[in-house]
């Protein structure tokens, strides 16, 4: 077998293949995956397979990339995700999706003007970035008083 080496933004997306533990007892089961994220050398183990090489995303400024859980799983910021639900994260840099992550898209922010602004319809309740609540099929306007670039969320 082949030592892999990976490299900084990099991973390997690796898979049980039968129920073991790792030599720092970690446990893990068939059809568990993980990351195992660069820069390092992978050791192979038989109980594994590797799925994937995974690259991070670059996330430039006035951008979001768009993510959805592709299990229940806990995203990079430690907040519980359920199978099928989306996100955002805006934070510029590269970004490594975790093991249960997926990458949707990239998405740019709409530039406010004085004449431009966004005219917005929440899809379900949820709590918007400036802390307010909306209810699903609340109507409402966002413009160059509140931000100069706006992107939509998922909600």
């Amino acid at each position: 077998t082949k030592l892999s080496g990976v490299s900084t933004n990099t991973a390997l997306r690796l898979r049980a293949i039968a129920d073991f533990s790792e030599t720092d007892n970690v446990k893990r089961y068939a059809h568990d995956e993980w990351l195992f994220v660069g820069p390092g050398t992978y050791i192979p183990d038989k109980n594994v397979e590797v799925v994937e090489t995974m690259k991070a995303s670059v996330i430039k400024p006035n951008e979001a990339l768009r993510l959805r859980a592709l299990k229940a799983c806990k995203d990079q910021s430690g907040k519980e995700r359920v199978c099928g639900e989306e996100w955002l994260v805006s934070q510029t840099g590269a970004y490594l999706p975790g093991a249960y992550e997926q990458v949707v898209g990239t998405i740019s922010a709409h530039i406010l003007t004085e004449n431009i602004a966004l005219h917005l319809e929440a899809l379900q309740s949820y709590k918007d970035r400036f802390g307010i609540e909306r209810k699903s099929g609340e109507q409402w306007l966002i413009s160059i008083k509140e931000s100069e670039a706006f992107i939509p969320d998922v909600n």
